[in-house]
């Protein structure tokens, strides 16, 4: 099976445009979104209109979260929370009712799915996770790769016969040879690597196949709308 994963568009419509057609024309079995599809960007109901016009099964990430619980506001900071009020103003009710069913987490067969870490945050981040507790969830774990998003970057954590191996990824192709492995994907609407082009992997399970993807796309323009709409220019600020 071949599979598109993405993560973190963020409201980042002119990104996620781009990475949909980098997507088209390729041999694929099917598209994962783990989560935070939006919050920071502006143009939140257009990227769920074209999640849901594609039928992609999302993930629930901390953006959907904080906007579908109450309660979950605490977990942001001020220029978050101001960001959160911004997107929730900018999406109509079905695409608040439809980010608020997606579940924290999916499995396809040897595959697992969640935001932030396994087996089901959406609020914990892979680098908060030490030898120990990986060591733990990699032996409780009923998958064979997982792939997370949150924190923007990307890195593969790999598993063999206890001992455990964390290295930074690019663009590239990687052949996973851990027992178990984690990935994360990096972004496509916020990137935090140091590479401001939007990031998704193409995943073949039965070679167990990483491809990295990264993808040009118009950043002024998402810049342009962020500051026309009033959103906190930190975020727009670090697109580039």
């Amino acid at each position: 099976m071949k599979l598109a994963v993405f993560s973190d568009v963020h409201g980042n419509r002119e990104a996620f445009e781009r990475v949909l057609e980098d997507m088209e024309g390729r041999t694929l079995d099917g598209i994962v979104c783990l989560g935070d599809a939006v919050g920071y960007g502006p143009d939140p109901e257009d990227v769920v209109q074209l999640i849901l016009e594609r039928n992609i099964p999302c993930v629930m990430g901390n953006h959907e979260f904080g906007l579908s619980r109450p309660g979950a506001r605490r977990y942001f900071n001020a220029m978050s929370v101001q960001s959160l009020d911004l997107t929730r103003a900018r999406l109509s009710e079905r695409s608040l009712k439809v980010i608020a069913g997606w579940p924290k987490k999916r499995q396809r067969q040897t595959m697992h799915f969640v935001h932030g870490c396994p087996p089901g945050s959406v609020l914990t981040y892979l680098f908060e996770l030490d030898e120990p507790v990986l060591q733990r969830k990699f032996s409780a774990a009923g998958w064979r790769d997982c792939f997370v998003g949150h924190t923007h970057e990307l890195e593969l954590v790999e598993w063999t016969d206890g001992t455990i191996e964390r290295r930074t990824i690019g663009r590239d192709v990687y052949r996973l040879r851990g027992e178990k492995c984690i990935v994360n994907i990096g972004s496509v609407g916020q990137p935090r690597d140091g590479d401001n082009r939007a990031k998704y992997v193409i995943f073949d399970s039965q070679l167990r196949e990483l491809e990295v993807r990264y993808v040009d796309y118009n950043i002024q323009a998402t810049v342009d709308r962020m500051q026309a709409l009033g959103f906190p220019a930190y975020y727009a600020d670090r697109l580039w």
